[in-house]
């Protein structure tokens, strides 16, 4: 099941208002780039995503509440589809 329509919109919004309240750090960077800001523009890099433990092209269930993170919009999108701490360097590309 993909990670789009009304089930993913209920969850993502229960699940930003869960992690806002918490302020609960990017769990990519862990806080180095600086605190999520809940509140920004969706396009802000440092603004919250949701983003996949493990992701959903390589079978992670894209709404079980276990597999989702809060994340910096940046972090998120450097990450890609890989699981954390494989980020690839210039080298593996």
């Amino acid at each position: 099941m993909p990670a789009d329509g009304r089930p993913w919109r209920r969850v993502s919004a229960a699940f930003k208002v869960k992690c806002a309240a918490a302020g609960a750090p990017c769990w990519l960077c862990n806080g180095t780039k600086g605190p999520i800001n809940y509140k920004a523009d969706p396009l802000d890099p440092l603004s919250f995503t949701v983003d996949h433990k493990t992701p959903t092209s390589l079978g992670g269930d894209p709404l079980k509440h276990s597999n989702l993170a809060a994340a910096h919009r940046l972090c998120n999108i450097s990450r890609g589809n890989t699981t954390r701490g494989q980020f690839p360097t210039s080298r593996q590309w």
